[in-house]
């Protein structure tokens, strides 16, 4: 059975990462509670389970609203947690999604621009959707 993550764990779970990501660089981050427009979101996984995405877009017509976490780099939103959420929603027509955005306080340096790059992802329409 798919589990599909609450509000609540995904609040916590951003906790997590940003603590994760402070000790990792370093450097603090702040976390920003937001609504970002779909098309501004850059995946950083380039395949989908077809079978998440089917139960992931009939929980969204029936009111799930977990936010997505995003780091946020020079100016971009990468999706850490939330492909499918973010897919499902501009696959139903959405224009924006409710975000909780990781931002380092101090530039640093980040390979995850370097990784998106080499997978030729730019936006989400550039994932592929994977059938069991």
């Amino acid at each position: 059975m798919i589990r599909l993550i609450t509000r609540e764990e995904a609040f916590k779970r951003a906790e997590r990462i940003k603590k994760e990501n402070e000790a990792l660089y370093g450097v603090p981050f702040e976390l920003e509670h937001k609504y970002l427009p779909l098309d501004a979101l850059i995946p950083t996984q380039w395949e989908l389970s077809e079978k998440k995405l089917l139960v992931v877009l009939q929980e969204i017509a029936h009111g799930y609203d977990a936010p997505v976490i995003v780091l946020e780099h020079k100016g971009n939103y990468y999706i850490l947690d939330g492909h499918h959420r973010a897919y499902a929603r501009k696959k139903l027509g959405f224009s924006q999604i409710e975000a909780i955005v990781l931002r380092p306080l101090r530039e640093i340096p980040i390979k995850i621009e370097e990784s998106v790059r080499r997978a030729r992802l730019k936006s989400l329409d550039d994932i592929v959707i994977a059938k069991e």
